[in-house]
């Protein structure tokens, strides 16, 4: 079922520290997967990489949970936007999320009657070909849920288009205090295998590689037990699990190159080109499974709440939910004491406006951690940010040329291969902020195109002055058509899903 073999990259952070990275914060295990049901929603039009979604729906009107909100003008690099509560459109507005993303959002009050559309029930074939696949996780809305939110039907053509071997599943979650993605293998190990077998049949890859710490047992034996049962069904794929070792930050793709293929992927090249794989979150396949086989849409996904004096929960909850409903759940203490991270602790950004943002398709985790004020000293040279790197460059030397304005000789140390991870300012006994002075010169020396996450152009948009369109009751996969993903992969039909009604799992 697995190798024998240990991956790794080299450096990072390791268990044993403070952050207590194997055993993890003292999660709460509830009986089931705790549900949490909002009062009301807030969906950007922008929450992956590329340009914002169009609303579809106007103020008043009543929508219903798996309904499509917003809509990818035609031909646009973009995603759908589907609601998971029922209730009627308050608002539409532009809003600024966290990240500095001004996007359009569709605000809804929750009318708590958890009213869904018909149509969001077990597909009666699961008979697809490849296009056919493809198509149904575009009108899903699914886009990445560990990264950069990139829409995984666009993924899954391109991988397809450069005929990859090697399709990978990252359940490597690495980052302190989160186990998101550990829960969904967990709790939905069906799912999370038998999307990933789905989608890797479709772009045509031999080889279905399960990526995990070698330290997640129980996650290990839930994926062995599923993979036994989808080889029923996949017997051309040979499937199989990657044994890595634990630290952080583990899973980005430049790092699972180097070590799963011993290759190095420089900035601006793809695992696609260099190591002839793609690399997907296991949340995702969790998705694409839902919208394969139960016809639903991309509008809820599992959230870790780590720190506070409660511990840890994982909560499902309707993507738009806002920070605050999730924290009144689970925290009792004064927030003021706080500091409330949108996303990890190490690599997230701090909120301070937890009432007006959402969890958005790429939120894995909401962090509150103690406010402590950290002594700053010069810096003593002491070499540690250089030995934790993942990327080998010297955080150090670096930030000190940046001090100076010595842009160029920055980028001539590898300034502009920081992946802001967070691990030099973590273990900086200075206390000194390296990441963010570096990570915002590799950021700023990126060129912002028109379909990246960076991009806002789009969002300026007047949507007023659009045609009034009519409220589409639909989720979009009910009605999908095979011409709905002509345009995005060429299909011969020799690739076919082999199931005939009813899930298999």
């Amino acid at each position: 079922m697995s190798d024998r073999k240990i991956y790794s990259f080299y450096k990072g952070l390791f268990p044993g520290d403070v952050l207590n990275f194997s055993k993890r914060s003292p999660f709460v295990k509830e009986i089931m997967l705790e549900r949490i049901y909002p009062r009301r929603v807030i969906l950007p039009m922008k929450m992956h990489y590329g340009v914002p979604a169009v609303p579809i729906v106007g103020k008043g009107d009543l929508v219903k949970a798996g309904q499509c909100v917003g809509l990818p003008e035609k031909g646009a690099f973009s995603v759908p936007v589907h609601t998971g509560v029922s209730g009627k459109v308050t608002d539409i507005k532009e809003i600024t999320l966290p990240n500095g993303i001004r996007t359009p959002a569709v605000f809804i009050e929750n009318d708590m009657k958890r009213t869904r559309l018909d149509s969001l029930k077990p597909r009666s074939s699961l008979k697809l070909s490849a296009t056919e696949t493809i198509g149904v996780i575009r009108n899903a809305g699914i886009c990445g849920m560990g990264g950069e939110g990139i829409p995984t039907a666009a993924k899954l053509a391109r991988a397809r288009g450069k005929a990859v071997t090697d399709f990978l599943v990252n359940c490597l979650q690495s980052e302190p205090y989160s186990t998101s993605d550990l829960t969904a293998i967990v709790e939905y190990p069906d799912y999370v295998v038998m999307g990933a077998a789905a989608c890797a049949r479709a772009v045509g890859a031999a080889n279905l590689y399960f990526l995990i710490s070698k330290d997640r047992k129980v996650e290990r034996a839930a994926l062995e037990a599923s993979i036994s049962r989808a080889k029923r069904d996949f017997e051309d794929l040979n499937i199989e699990i990657k044994l890595f070792r634990e630290r952080f930050p583990q899973g980005y793709y430049r790092l699972v190159g180097k070590a799963l293929y011993g290759k190095i992927i420089e900035e601006g090249e793809t695992i696609e080109d260099i190591c002839d794989a793609v690399l997907f979150n296991c949340s995702t396949m969790l998705a694409c499974w839902e919208a394969i086989s139960d016809n639903i849409p991309m509008m809820s996904r599992i959230v870790s709440l780590s720190g506070g004096s409660s511990g840890g929960h994982n909560v499902l909850v309707p993507i738009g939910t806002p920070v605050s409903e999730l924290l009144a759940n689970s925290y009792s203490e004064d927030s003021s004491e706080n500091r409330i991270i949108w996303g990890n602790c190490l690599t997230g950004i701090e909120i301070d406006d937890p009432e007006n943002t959402p969890i958005i398709k790429m939120t894995s985790v909401i962090s509150v951690v103690r406010k402590t004020e950290i002594p700053r000293t010069a810096c003593i040279h002491c070499g540690l940010c250089s030995e934790c790197c993942p990327v080998s460059i010297s955080p150090n030397i670096i930030f000190e040329m940046l001090a100076q304005g010595l842009g160029q000789k920055a980028s001539e140390e590898g300034a502009r291969r920081c992946i802001s991870c967070g691990c030099c300012s973590y273990v900086c006994p200075a206390g000194i902020d390296l990441t963010s002075a570096i990570a915002e010169f590799a950021n700023r020396g990126k060129v912002i195109e028109a379909n990246t996450l960076l991009d806002n152009n789009a969002a300026d948009l007047d949507y007023s002055m659009l045609p009034e369109q009519e409220t589409a009751e639909a989720s979009l996969l009910e009605d999908y058509s095979e011409d709905a993903g002509a345009e995005e992969t060429k299909d011969d039909g020799s690739i076919v899903l082999p199931f005939d009604g009813g899930k298999k799992i």
